[in-house]
């Protein structure tokens, strides 16, 4: 895929939990060096003249064919003036999405030892209208303060013109026909590999996912309550496709008066429950029990805070045995052998987390990192370039393959080669 500065950019916008990731990863390790780009950290939106982005993370723009992430505001757009701007969204019921983004998270906190919480609580700690809120303050770059002032009727006519002006909107189930339109432009293949879903974390931590049919009746209709905006924006624009242009929404049935503002004042206190209970209640328990039967995790975490290595290893290895399909924990393993001189060891266990998170970027470069420390220059390199494919952004793996007598520009040649051969095959 060559550098065209008239070709359209594609703009994805990634809504938590609506298969951003399949097509994230799947961008990364097809598209050629610097047409893809996702800015990692959000602007400042607080900022009453907009969001601001560090300059100096974004890329060539006449390179880039597609940008993605959390954190897109169309103030990126500027960079594009001259080109075809292809606006993309996929959403999620309210339900749904309150759903998958709670066992998300409690899988998530369980694979590093944190404690849960209840569905309840989750509820009272985000915020209302997620989407809804997500869309109007980092794409429209609208600061919160106005946000706190506007009525929803307000809201859902910012964000139903905003829509309108879309390539496509859909559900996240219109994932797979989302990244074959996409690829048959940038030349990509059609399918992607599924990331980052339900299926994969349960083999890595014992949680039962909570479903819509075990949920009270009384918790739907709150939902639904709560959520109005984001219940009309599923029903109005899901299907849309291609063809938002065409949407008429529907109307926003009872809008609410100063819920918004109510809810953000009282928010910050569930929010506070939620983090006592994920990292101090699991602490607690651990010092009640005198260390013997508290999370193991713990444990290994303060052994490796006070660079005891040895014990670090240790309580690692403990941890893997009730844990042994936590990726992250098999890198922090790694980490404590290698510091601890059993390198050997270090890139078995970098390995092996690789084996159960092929996509890890970070994996690959503490994987390059044990390989160089045992004289594997040439393996060395692969693993650095692997990373280096997952994920663009960070200096690393360049600075590691720089200072291996490679230069800039062997570099990106390699890049492209290895995408090239990866597309062939």
């Amino acid at each position: 895929m060559q550098a065209d500065p008239s070709a359209p950019v594609y703009f994805i916008l990634h809504i938590p939990k609506t298969a951003g990731q399949t097509i994230q990863q799947h961008l990364a390790d097809h598209c050629a060096p610097g047409a893809s780009w996702g800015p990692h950290q959000a602007p400042r939106l607080q900022a009453l003249s907009g969001p601001r982005y560090d300059p100096g993370s974004f890329p060539e723009a006449s390179r880039i064919r597609a940008v993605f992430g959390h954190n897109l505001s169309r103030s990126l757009e500027k960079y594009f003036l001259e080109r075809e701007i292809r606006r993309v969204v996929l959403l999620r019921d309210p339900i749904g999405l309150h759903l998958s983004l709670y066992n998300h998270r409690m899988m998530l906190h369980l694979a590093k030892g944190l404690g849960t919480y209840s569905f309840g609580l989750h509820l009272r700690a985000l915020r209302c209208d997620f989407i809804a809120h997500r869309l109007l303050a980092r794409w429209l770059g609208i600061p919160w303060p106005v946000l706190m002032a506007m009525t929803d009727q307000q809201k859902y006519a910012a964000l139903n013109r905003a829509l309108s002006q879309f390539w496509f909107v859909g559900s996240y189930t219109d994932c797979d026909r989302l990244v074959a339109a996409i690829s048959r432009d940038l030349g990509l293949p059609a399918a992607a590999r599924r990331r980052n879903t339900a299926a994969e974390w349960e083999k890595r931590v014992t949680w039962q996912p909570l479903k819509a049919a075990e949920l009270p009746p009384a918790t739907h209709e709150a939902i639904l309550a709560d959520n109005p905006l984001d219940l009309a924006l599923w029903e109005s624009w899901h299907t849309a496709g291609f063809n938002p242009a065409r949407v008429r929404p529907r109307p926003l049935e009872s809008p609410r008066r100063s819920f918004f503002l109510a809810h953000e004042i009282v928010r910050p206190i569930f929010t506070g429950v939620c983090r006592y209970q994920r990292d101090w209640v699991p602490r607690l328990h651990a010092g009640r029990a005198g260390g013997a039967g508290g999370p193991k995790i713990l444990r290994a975490e303060r052994a490796q805070e006070a660079r005891k290595w040895k014990l670090a290893a240790r309580h690692y290895r403990e941890v893997l045995l009730d844990m042994p399909n936590a990726p992250e924990i098999w890198v922090q393993y790694g980490h404590a052998l290698k510091e601890s001189g059993n390198v050997a060891e270090a890139e078995t266990a970098y390995r092996n987390s690789i084996e159960l998170e092929p996509s890890s970027a970070d994996a690959h470069l503490q994987l390059g990192h044990a390989l160089k420390i045992q004289g594997r220059i040439d393996e060395a390199v692969g693993a650095y370039f692997r990373s280096l494919a997952l994920d663009p952004a960070p200096r690393h793996p360049r600075d590691e393959l720089i200072a291996l007598g490679w230069t800039t520009e062997r570099i990106e040649q390699q890049l492209r080669d290895t995408r090239v051969q990866r597309v062939s095959s």
